[in-house]
């Protein structure tokens, strides 16, 4: 048992044993855990899961229902990835639950993602809530998020990220993705490539179950004006890869519910993710954590003509980090570094960085691992950097 929740949060993120889905689901079964909950959506994708949860989560919030949403890796505390309309799960209840847990993760060494998703479990099922959005971990096929029943599934897109884990094409990437597509359900897709749609609809077409391929308006300019379902929509404040997300969003909550579209552009207005695009005075955020993240990234710096830029970049050794910077070769590119024992680039402390070039750029963009931009977002609230730019 645990007296307070930072030595029980050091505790869980001490785990780190692996396991299969078949042991994991076997624990599920063992305990009880429910995992027939009302409603739930499941999101996986190369990018922009957590983006698209929550842009479904603050649409439906808009239209007065309650919300529980499971995303991953956290960006300000352990807290964030279980949240309810938008709120995280408080430190007395996160205690609470995982000191109800200590004997199962002792009993069946679960790792920090296991225990993760049991709290959510738990926690949801003790709320009353209309709709439980869960993010994949990494693929879906065999992530542990894939032991729940949802009402629809949604994949965002296909890129290269954790090929050995997934495999080293688009194809066999897909077929990972494709995984978290339940019988006799919807599947909802931003993907464009339709050799990998068709690897979707072959998966769903074995459970009886259905893909729509998601239109997506290309044609806009900054600020980002595009048509959905025939109604026009504007997204101020991110990048240009969010007119997809949001697109994708306002498909699966038009399937779920009755729109007002209205309410609709109210939660695009109120639109934010922290460390996507996120703008603290000259400095950019942005979580471009692999190829399609860069070339994301990219494209929104040219629409939005943000010039005389530095980039501050770091990535942990699991990604493709000489065409990442290759990619960034227009602007001039400082390698960061910080705390985290997977890092294997060499180059200057981020802090440094940062103090260094603030006063000698336009802008400083700061890209690359989501656990950097965690780390960086931190240390930017802390030291006010915002007020200083």
């Amino acid at each position: 048992m645990f007296n307070d929740i930072k030595s029980a949060l050091v505790y869980i993120e001490s785990k780190r044993t692996k396991r299969t889905l078949e042991q994991f689901k076997e624990t599920i079964k063992k305990y009880g855990f429910n995992i027939y909950q009302k409603n739930i959506i499941h999101i996986a994708g190369t990018n922009g899961k957590g983006s698209t949860t929550n842009f479904i989560k603050d649409i439906m919030v808009e239209h007065g229902y309650r919300v529980g949403t499971f995303t991953s890796p956290y960006l300000i505390c352990h807290n964030d990835r279980i949240c309810i309309n938008g709120e995280m799960i408080s430190d007395e209840r996160l205690l609470m639950i995982i000191n109800s847990l200590v004997e199962i993760i002792e009993s069946e060494q679960l790792s920090m993602f296991e225990i993760d998703i049991l709290i959510m479990l738990r926690y949801f099922d003790e709320e009353e809530l209309d709709y439980r959005i869960i993010e994949t971990g990494i693929g879906g096929l065999n992530d542990k998020t894939n032991v729940i029943d949802s009402v629809c599934s949604v994949i965002t897109n296909i890129g290269y990220d954790h090929q050995f884990m997934l495999g080293d094409t688009l194809a066999q990437i897909a077929h990972h993705k494709a995984g978290i597509i339940k019988p006799e359900q919807t599947c909802f897709t931003s993907e464009i490539n339709n050799d990998l749609i068709d690897i979707f609809k072959a998966a769903a077409e074995i459970k009886n179950s259905q893909v729509v391929s998601v239109e997506i308006d290309c044609d806009y300019r900054y600020p980002y004006h595009f048509s959905c379902l025939g109604y026009d929509y504007q997204l101020s404040n991110c990048g240009s890869y969010q007119v997809a997300n949001a697109t994708l969003a306002i498909n699966v909550c038009d399937y779920l519910i009755e729109l007002d579209h209205s309410l609709v552009q109210r939660a695009l207005d109120g639109f934010s993710w922290p460390g996507r695009f996120e703008k603290f005075g000259k400095i950019y955020l942005d979580g471009a954590h692999n190829i399609d993240g860069i070339k994301a990234l990219i494209k929104t710096l040219h629409d939005q003509q943000i010039k005389k830029a530095l980039v501050i970049f770091s990535a942990l050794g699991d990604k493709d980090i000489e065409q990442m910077e290759a990619l960034l070769s227009e602007y001039p590119l400082i390698q960061a570094t910080f705390a985290d024992e997977r890092l294997q680039l060499e180059g200057i402390d981020f802090k440094e960085a940062i103090k260094n070039n603030i006063d000698l750029y336009d802008h400083l963009i700061i890209t690359g691992s989501l656990h950097f931009i965690s780390t960086v977002r931190k240390y930017l609230q802390n030291n006010l950097i915002e007020k200083q730019v």
